[in-house]
């Protein structure tokens, strides 16, 4: 089930500690934002892709049901890669990049723990090897 808001009070953080470091950047505390939180987009995604109705259903979305339908699961944003990229980009073109991997990364750390799903699932490869089955990613 797609929860709103429970990726939030971790972005918040992330963004405080931005702040009291390197002061006020709208640009940066946007991408902690997308990617510490708005990143579950890709959820709409998934059902879209995963529906064979092809409109939004909210209640159906919210049960997170289609993913057993489907026997798939894709999340493209909830990627291990993303957030070592990021932190590679943080070092490469811009340090407060860093603020962005650090929340991407804490909003993984929590699915991982929350979710149960097997020790590899955030990763996009692992997911592309084992054809986003469902039994691959989830316990």
């Amino acid at each position: 089930m797609v929860k709103l808001i429970e990726h939030l009070p971790l972005t918040i953080f992330v963004i405080v500690i931005f702040f009291f470091i390197e002061g006020l950047n709208l640009d940066f505390i946007f991408l902690c934002l997308l990617f510490g939180w708005l990143i579950d987009i890709d959820h709409v995604i998934d059902f879209l892709l995963l529906n064979n109705k092809g409109f939004l259903n909210v209640k159906v979305f919210l049960s997170g049901s289609y993913f057993q339908k489907s026997q798939k699961i894709f999340i493209i944003f909830h990627s291990y890669e993303i957030t070592f990229l990021l932190f590679v980009f943080s070092v490469l073109i811009d340090q407060n990049i860093f603020y962005v991997a650090l929340a991407h990364f804490f909003h993984l750390l929590q699915d991982q723990i929350f979710n149960k799903v097997r020790i590899f699932s955030y990763f996009f490869i692992y997911r592309l090897i084992n054809k986003f089955n469902i039994n691959a990613v989830c316990i």
